[in-house]
């Protein structure tokens, strides 16, 4: 078509541009001429003798105008990211949700609606993924440095964010909404934000900051905003140096997002409960282990995250949960909780299964003896998606679930099989226990991480098990000699990874049958298996056994103590969580 080309002239060959084009397409009848002459008409001669960059600023604010309006607030958001600052998708969409940019729908979460507001953006070219997760959900992502100077712009003249990195500015509006912090280097500017004194923050509705140990942010400017904030609904200060709550905090009575996250924060007040809106509170790798009775109060809350990090080489096994009020179960509203220490005994498990909206739970410390009280909550939990739980300790004697026993409950219960990730640690399972016969049959489960679960040698994935498995992480199993997958087990496995089995000394048998598989991980494994993987020669067994895998990568620690990264071969296209 004429029309069609013509559009594409406009572009001027410019991939940007074109793809700022296609993205404004996506949301059309292409099918239709009138179509393409509207787009032509709203970028009429105005592009005519424009330089590269600014033909390309107008088409991008072209994308942004033709949004609807439900988008539009949510892209001017992502002006609060400093350029080419990596965005985790997740935090996006519950910052998104906190400041009331998506709408209910019946039937849908309102994250579920606002992923569908994410889709929408990334369909239009807007919003560009990086990195996803096993079942195909974003994990990172970032804009353009052109498409951010533009909807910088438009969040000003709206009032929607404004942002300081500490040099002398003119405010925008007396009005500020939305206060974004972004460090500095600079020590003059730090010094000039820090001592002005005249800030207008009644009709602060956001207070954020992106970087970490962000240096504009001292203990005065921090309350002095707290303090004069009254109407503040989200509060982000994650990875600050805060040792301790600021008592403002808990005035802030319409706060409904409250982000301490990497703090040095190490007790929560119990002014805690006067914040009956609550419905986000984040204390995760914090100093903190125990909550006051008084969080019973928020009976809004629906993501509850608190640990502590006592390890940071060690994801596995390297944080604490907290210790919960007996009545946790009355906080009916939550959605996450992570992560709760059971070492108390069943009473904190008979709670959980009163959370019936739960969709992650997180457990940690938890005993053998209570494994059974555990299976009877799981039942409860019928929008459970994702599990993770760990033993009492690492090298104890206790072992968590004994999932034999326990194998009707998990594998019929309503609430397992929608379970889409499983993360097993610690439980130390007899031989005898075989952890995948109870698993093999889940529908939905598409990620499971065994680590240090099984004592046994042998490990089999049968024939028309873990259907829609696709991502396995076997770790830290130092008696297992032998894994084999049959033909028909985990036919959609794309990642696979064995980390710290020295005993293994062979490939899994049926490696070959993974027909889907994109990434084998071989990480501190045994010697023999190293020396069979890196023979490369074509004629070998073990080289026609994995051939068909596009990545494969051995991580190890060299003989001068240094740990390296080895690709035997293959490039990722993508970025997988690993």
């Amino acid at each position: 078509m004429d029309v069609a080309k013509a559009v594409l002239d406009k572009c001027d060959g410019l991939p940007l541009a074109i793809l700022a084009i296609g993205g404004l397409l996506a949301s059309k009848d292409v099918s239709r001429i009138d179509e393409w002459e509207k787009i032509l008409r709203s970028l009429g001669g105005e592009l005519e003798g424009t330089g590269e960059l600014e033909r390309v600023r107008r088409i991008l604010s072209l994308s942004y105008n033709d949004l609807p309006s439900h988008l539009k607030p949510c892209l001017l958001y992502l002006s609060i990211y400093p350029e080419d600052y990596l965005i985790e998708c997740n935090m996006l969409i519950l910052l998104w949700v906190a400041e009331r940019f998506v709408e209910w729908r019946e039937g849908m979460s309102i994250e579920d609606v606002a992923w569908g507001y994410f889709s929408e953006l990334v369909s239009r070219n807007l919003i560009q993924v990086i990195g996803v997760f096993y079942e195909g959900l974003p994990y990172t992502c970032r804009i353009h440095d052109l498409l951010r100077e533009v909807i910088l712009i438009k969040s000003r003249e709206q009032n929607m964010v404004t942002i300081t990195t500490g040099q002398p500015m003119t405010w925008p509006s007396e009005k500020v909404r939305r206060l974004v912090l972004h460090s500095s280097s600079n020590s003059s500017n730090i010094q000039y934000h820090q001592q002005r004194q005249f800030y207008s923050f009644e009709h602060l509705r956001s207070f954020i900051t992106v970087t970490s140990t962000n240096p504009l942010l001292s203990k005065t400017f921090l309350c002095e905003v707290l303090r004069s904030s009254k109407l503040l609904k989200v509060l982000r200060l994650k990875g600050e140096e805060i040792e301790e709550t600021p008592n403002e905090i808990f005035n802030l009575l319409h706060l409904t997002y409250l982000n301490l996250y990497g703090t040095k924060v190490a007790r929560v007040p119990r002014a805690i409960g006067k914040l009956q809106h609550l419905e986000y509170l984040n204390l995760g790798d914090t100093g903190v282990r125990e909550l006051p009775v008084e969080i019973l109060k928020l009976l809004k809350l629906r993501y509850l995250i608190v640990f502590q990090r006592v390890d940071p080489s060690d994801d596995d096994y390297g944080f604490h949960g907290f210790k919960g009020p007996s009545k946790l179960g009355g906080l009916l509203a939550l959605q996450v909780l992570r992560t709760v220490d059971a070492s108390s005994g069943s009473v904190i498990l008979k709670e959980i299964g009163k959370l019936t909206q739960l969709r992650e739970l997180y457990i940690t410390q938890l005993r053998r003896e209570d494994g059974k009280e555990l299976c009877s909550s799981l039942v409860n939990l019928t929008s459970l998606r994702q599990l993770s739980v760990k033993s009492i300790g690492k090298g104890d004697d206790h072992e968590i679930i004994d999932l034999n026993h326990h194998q009707h409950s998990l594998s019929s219960s309503s609430s397992c099989s929608f379970l889409q990730s499983l993360h097993s640690n610690w439980s130390g399972l007899r031989a005898e226990e075989d952890p995948l016969e109870s698993l093999q049959h889940l529908p939905n489960l598409g990620e499971i991480t065994f680590c240090g679960s099984y004592q046994g040698e042998r490990l089999c994935f049968k024939a028309g098990g873990f259907l829609k498995l696709k991502e396995l992480r076997l770790r830290k199993m130092e008696g297992l000699i032998w894994m084999a997958v049959e033909e028909g087990a985990c036919p959609h496995l794309r990642t696979l990874v064995l980390d710290r089995l020295p005993s293994l000394v062979d490939l899994p048998s049926g490696i070959q049958h993974l027909s889907h598989l994109q990434e084998l991980g071989l990480y501190e494994m045994s010697s023999q298996l190293m020396e069979k993987v890196g023979n490369q020669k074509e004629d070998s067994e073990d080289y026609r056994r994995m051939t068909h895998i596009p990545e494969i990568v051995i991580g190890f620690y060299a003989d001068d103590g240094e740990w390296r990264i080895r690709r035997l071969w293959g490039k990722k296209k993508k970025t997988i969580l690993a």
